[in-house]
């Protein structure tokens, strides 16, 4: 299968935003509109009494010939669509002399046809606008400092680029000087500007709002994060939920059975009771008129991606339409503890020190054992040294990191140990903590040092707003050890807690929740991949790893859990909407055509339940949006 360029998406997202308007009143038809309405009642003037069939006949021309020659080539191909079913009806109803009820079909339909047109477009413009945080140009520096405006496409990885103040930012790439404020609502739907200066990472889609910056290219224009989400949109226009699916087939079979079945109501009465076939073909034209389906083939999908395009804003991007289902219908949130529920990010709790050393010098030998290292603990002693400004001349020597459980090095002739206290124990040093990190120097313990996890902001709010919405339950799962997993969970309020899981026991907790109901995970490392799989509707932190994200069936760009509820709300009230509109599309039809069989509908009223039940149907999905 080809793969699609971001300029394939993006053109085919345009292009369809286009083809939904190629329908809508121009000028020119607006103008004609107007004539054929002008027409129309002038031909009601008793005066002009006999014209009336050519006035009704020129106003159904003007207001509807694109619609009528349309419809006329959709029958020769047996495509019978809304178009067709429309111009089955005029067609019919001229020829039976009824030219003020084909004049009203089609100038009721024209004008359903453009508040609908106008509703749909509001929806398109807020999924384009997702779209829209792409850019074409990028100013580029070359290596004599000459800064040349090339092709987005054209920007490769460690590359440098400049960008200026009021730009978008083009690529996702890492500040080398320069300081200020990005706007960064339209990828984390968080309106506060968010400050940047050297050494920071920024992603592709956020605005600069003032400063100049001149930063290196971390992932070219195909893996930027604008990009992607480009990619997401339109991956999630092509995938398609149960629900939606249901109607699409639903539509193309109904769709003959109702031609069919008019045709019968049309012809079997006056062959078989002997009566007129004029009144009855008008009644198989009510029939055919008001059964058709476009009511809910049309607001059905609009529901759900206006759900997809509101969580978007928010944050959250939701890889297709069937995900909104397992949302709403969700029963358990599973969360990751590191990197969901926390930050990743460690500060020191304690510090306690033996045989007569400092404090000081107990973060020099650490602080130097872990300096080149990424690991959180590195980052917590990094900034703990900073802020005591402690200096050190310590030289490290036969360095050996162990797996699992720490660092082993000679620092100015002496053994050096840290780790935790498997460390020591294969190194019969003794211990009564288990959960803390300890130093030791020469075979004897001079320090141990314990660290806790920074916690999301308002998280514990998170759950209280998830009981709000009838969750069964929330569940920690952590590779962690219980200790520090269990005093997570009591900071939070959540009293279900499985800890020091390997990622396959994780599965598995998340497969055994599922017979009971729909299982939300939420995580972010190579070790939740196969959780966000396996879940029925997996979320990956923005700022987890590529596998996480792949595997997941929605992310999270903004990384801040607390906007699950509102997702959640959202789907629900979606699938609220949707079902609403099947239901109330279906009994007005029901009681017209009831009525239109019995001869106390005519086929102006049948356009008002299709057409115009159309329109309450959008305007109702709409509501998502709001």
């Amino acid at each position: 299968m080809k793969e699609k360029t971001n300029c394939d998406i993006c053109k085919h997202i345009q292009e369809e935003h286009e083809n939904n308007n190629e329908e809508e009143l121009g000028k020119k038809d607006i103008f004609l509109y107007i004539v054929s309405i002008a027409l129309f009642i002038i031909s009601f003037i008793p005066a002009l009494k006999p014209y009336q069939g050519y006035l009704c006949t020129v106003s159904v021309l003007l207001s509807g010939y694109k619609m009528i020659l349309e419809g006329i080539k959709n029958i020769f191909k047996l495509n019978f669509e809304e178009d067709t079913l429309m111009t089955i009806a005029i067609i019919a109803a001229l020829i039976l002399g009824e030219f003020p009820e084909s004049c009203m079909i089609i100038l009721l339909f024209k004008l359903g046809e453009f508040l609908e047109d106008k509703a749909v477009e509001k929806s398109n413009d807020n999924i384009k606008n997702i779209v829209d945080i792409q850019v074409k140009t990028a100013n580029l520096i070359k290596e004599n400092n000459d800064i040349k405006s090339v092709n987005v496409e054209d920007i490769n990885e460690n590359d440098k680029i400049l960008i200026k103040p009021g730009e978008m930012v083009p690529v996702d790439c890492k500040v080398v000087s320069g300081n200020a404020s990005l706007d960064m609502s339209a990828l984390t739907g968080e309106s506060k500007p968010v400050e940047v200066g050297e050494g920071q990472e920024i992603l592709s889609g956020s605005i600069n709002l003032n400063g100049s910056i001149t930063a290196i290219v971390k992932r070219n224009y195909r893996n930027s994060t604008a990009s992607q989400i480009a990619d997401l949109v339109y991956e999630a226009k092509n995938n398609k939920g149960k629900t939606e699916e249901f109607i699409n087939k639903f539509s193309k079979i109904y769709t003959p059975i109702v031609i069919v079945l008019a045709l019968i109501v049309g012809i079997i009465p006056p062959v078989v009771l002997n009566q007129e076939f004029k009144t009855w073909i008008m009644r198989a034209l009510v029939f055919l008129v008001a059964s058709c389906p476009c009511s809910i083939v049309i607001s059905v999908p609009l529901a759900f991606f206006s759900c997809i395009g509101v969580n978007s804003k928010k944050g959250l991007l939701i890889k297709g339409t069937k995900h909104i289902e397992a949302l709403a219908n969700a029963n358990y949130i599973v969360l990751d503890k590191t990197g969901t529920i926390t930050t990743g990010k460690l500060e020191i709790d304690k510090i306690e020190t033996f045989e007569e050393y400092s404090k000081e010098e107990v973060l020099k030998y650490i602080y130097v054992l872990e300096k080149n290292s990424n690991h959180p603990i590195s980052t917590a002693i990094a900034q703990e040294v900073e802020k005591d400004n402690i200096e050190t001349d310590l030289i490290v020597e036969n360095y050996e990191e162990i797996p699992g459980h720490g660092i082993k090095a000679t620092i100015n002739q002496k053994q050096v140990l840290f780790g935790n206290s498997k460390l020591l124990k294969n190194n019969n040093i003794e211990i009564n903590n288990e959960n803390a990190n300890f130093l030791t120097i020469d075979g004897k313990l001079v320090g141990s040092i314990t660290f806790k996890e920074e916690i999301r902001n308002n998280v514990s709010n998170l759950f209280k707003n998830l009981k709000k919405l009838k969750i069964k339950d929330v569940i920690i799962l952590t590779g962690d050890n219980k200790e520090n997993a269990e005093q997570i969970a009591k900071q939070i309020g959540i009293k279900k807690v499985y800890a020091g899981l390997l990622p396959k026991e994780k599965q598995d907790k998340v497969v055994k929740l599922k017979e009971d109901g729909k299982v939300i995970f939420i995580g972010d490392g190579i070790n939740d991949s196969i959780s966000l799989a396996e879940a029925d509707f997996g979320i990956a932190m923005g700022e987890g790893t590529e596998i996480a994200t792949t595997a997941a069936d929605g992310i999270l760009m903004s990384n801040n859990i607390n906007i699950l509820p509102f997702a959640i709300k959202n789907a629900k009230k979606t699938m609220r909407i949707i079902k609403f509109n099947i239901v109330f599309s279906l009994m007005v039809k029901l009681v017209v055509v009831t009525f239109g069989f019995l001869g106390f509908a005519p086929v102006w009223l049948a356009v008002i339940a299709d057409t115009g039940v159309s329109l309450l149907t959008v305007l109702n999905s709409l509501r998502i949006l709001r």
